[in-house]
């Protein structure tokens, strides 16, 4: 027996491993297609805890440029989450989702199809071998490829697609934010050059484009090949994100990511011709089908690329572990929250003025780092251009000593000639030693003047490196003011949001107490009618009672709306809701209460303790309550 334990063992290794490279996806994924094409698939990690049934990340869309950008590419935040679980490069276990390592192709989109017209009955196409990105389709018949790619798929190599757990991958355009994580290098970049216009950097790590886009500077006005072997891909292994064609995507355009008026699909990218300038991760475009007359518009420079999905329902848990699931995501930070109660005194605002504090803080010292990397830049200008002029001098200087050192050769041989020839052969040797030291005089000169280039050469190579520290410098300023630009965004969204919850806690607060001051107003009413009636004061005990319960209660939520809110926010809050009694016919009671409840409001933040048994004896008699 002892004999087949190293077999067993292996087969149970070969099994395990097999099942692991199923359920848990790795690496580049390629999908065989017919005519022996093929389809590639990059993962792109998410650095999510796998582990965890819902889980998902806080992610920037649009522009860091501040408001100086079209509105169609302002900073949003949104969530993304993975549809896969596979092992990073970490050794952990995280979510990920796949991408198109390329737009698909002319080629591609002619396979798919071919079968299906097979498959189907149809009139079969010629074989198309380009490998053009396919562009000039609707977004139906887009989808109607990606419905032939699933069910082909399916049909005939359902065992290559990955999982997660029983749910089994398919194919779908991406989502907007999929698209843009993965276009700025996902979680293979650094956060500055996350929030570059794109994530391409030189040896130096500057912005730079070249080598790695199709664009009207380097594709010669032509559309090319997908994955090209003369662009090199993205920090996650794409290529043609930004340039060649652009690319539709399954995100529906608004004036924002979030809570917008939505209009038609999402176009991302830019293409073949668009001014290297206006190459940027940030933008974005509304997809438009039809003209005014009906006519199908086909955009020939719009094209996709593929993402794969999985079903969230089929992954295999149970009711009760996807609600668990939920319940932990929501109490996460990067689940979805709602804006909730918060006053100067509660602990959520006690937490968000920490946060904008931390902001605040971040803002100056981004804006002080920018100040400092500035001068750096200025200084490093100032003494490149200095360097740069003395070298110019010596150089001239050297030209007009050259000049004058050939002038002298050429005086030396004519006077060698008359002293062999003339009888005034001392006077001219004499003459002639004369120029032969002021021959070596000037080559002494140049000596020199050439260790002097030589020294000035060296500075200039270090001009050379500080030009280029300078453009690293200037590339760290952007990158500050990038980040200035995030912060303040930050800021000023958590301080509308701050603004929102108070407001709803205030006119939440505010009605209520004004509801309350007008029942206790209407039962005090009901007592002095049934006190015309009869002196008994049992008749009108329930009234009594229920009158100052609403005052105790009032006095309540009058102390709650003083220590919990601003009282600059009240204005604007009391108009409103006078505003909404009045369209809803209220009693007009009630809405004089609130000029009382206002007044008490004054009152209470000047010192002054309500007293119930106060309220009870004057309420009628109060001139706001007048009839």
């Amino acid at each position: 027996m002892n004999k087949y334990i190293p077999v067993l063992t292996a087969l149970l290794f070969f099994i395990v491993s097999f099942l692991s490279s199923k359920l848990y996806a790795n690496e580049t994924i390629e999908f065989k297609l017919p005519d022996d094409i093929s389809l590639k698939f990059q993962p792109i990690y998410l650095g999510l805890d796998g582990n965890k049934v819902f889980s998902s990340k806080r992610v920037k869309l649009g522009s860091r440029d501040g408001n100086d950008v079209s509105y169609k590419e302002r900073l949003s935040t949104t969530n993304l989450g993975g549809s896969f679980i596979g092992v990073s490069d970490n050794g952990k276990k995280e979510w990920l989702y796949y991408l198109g390592q390329t737009e698909v192709s002319e080629q591609q989109w002619n396979a798919v199809m071919r079968w299906w017209q097979h498959e189907n009955q149809l009139i079969v196409d010629p074989i198309i071998n380009s490998k053009l990105p396919q562009t000039g389709k609707t977004a139906a018949e887009i989808f109607a490829f990606i419905e032939a790619l699933n069910v082909l798929m399916l049909k005939t190599d359902r065992e290559s697609l990955p999982k997660n757990g029983n749910a089994i991958a398919y194919f779908r355009l991406p989502t907007e934010v999929e698209w843009a994580f993965a276009a700025r290098g996902g979680n293979k970049v650094s956060s500055s050059v996350f929030d570059r216009p794109y994530p391409y950097v030189d040896e130096n790590q500057s912005m730079t484009l070249a080598g790695y886009e199709w664009h009207r500077g380097s594709s010669g006005k032509k559309m090319k090949e997908i994955g090209s072997e003369h662009i090199k891909p993205n920090p996650l292994g794409l290529y043609d994100m930004l340039g060649n064609a652009e690319e539709l995507t399954f995100g529906v355009f608004g004036h924002d990511f979030l809570f917008a008026r939505f209009g038609g699909l999402v176009i991302r990218g830019g293409n073949y011709t668009t001014d290297p300038r206006d190459l940027k991760v940030s933008s974005r475009t509304e997809y438009d089908g039809y003209n005014a007359n009906g006519d199908l518009i086909r955009l020939s420079k719009v094209g996709f690329r593929l993402a794969l999905g999985t079903l969230v329902s089929e992954t295999g848990y149970s009711n009760e572990e996807l609600d668990g699931g939920y319940d932990d995501y929501l109490s996460s930070d990067s689940g979805v929250s709602q804006p909730t109660a918060s006053g100067n005194t509660s602990l959520s605002q006690q937490a968000i003025n920490d946060q904008i504090s931390h902001y605040n803080t971040e803002s100056e010292r981004l804006v002080e780092e920018n100040n400092s990397l500035r001068q750096q830049n200025s200084q490093v200008e100032s003494d490149f251009i200095v360097l740069k002029g003395n070298l110019e001098q010596k150089k001239v200087d050297i030209d007009a000593i050259s000049r004058e050192l050939d002038a002298e050769r050429a005086k030396n041989v004519d006077l060698a000639k008359l002293a062999d020839i003339s009888s005034l052969e001392n006077k001219f040797d004499i003459l002639i030693d004369s120029k032969d030291s002021e021959i070596s005089r000037l080559h002494s000169e140049i000596d020199k003047l050439k260790q002097n280039v030589s020294q000035q050469t060296i500075v200039l190579s270090n001009a050379e490196l500080s030009k280029k520290q300078m453009i690293s410098l200037q590339q760290r300023v952007n990158d500050a003011e990038r980040r200035d630009s995030t912060a303040n965004f930050e800021i000023e969204k958590n301080k509308k949001r701050i603004v929102v919850a108070e407001k709803r806690l205030l006119e939440a607060l505010t009605r209520v107490a004004g509801y309350n001051l007008y029942s206790a107003w209407r039962n005090l009413e009901t007592i002095e009618k049934k006190r015309k009636v009869s002196k008994d004061p049992k008749i009108w005990r329930i009234n009594k009672l229920e009158a100052e319960n609403m005052l105790k209660e009032y006095r309540r939520y009058i102390i709650q709306i003083v220590d919990n809110t601003d009282h600059t926010l009240f204005p604007e809050v009391k108009d409103e809701l006078v505003h909404w009694l009045k369209e809803n016919k209220v009693s007009n009671q009630q809405i004089k209460g609130m000029d009382l409840l206002e007044r008490h409001l004054h009152e209470v933040r000047e010192g002054k303790y309500l007293q119930v048994d106060e309220l009870y004896k004057n309420l009628r008699y109060e001139p706001e309550m007048g009839v």
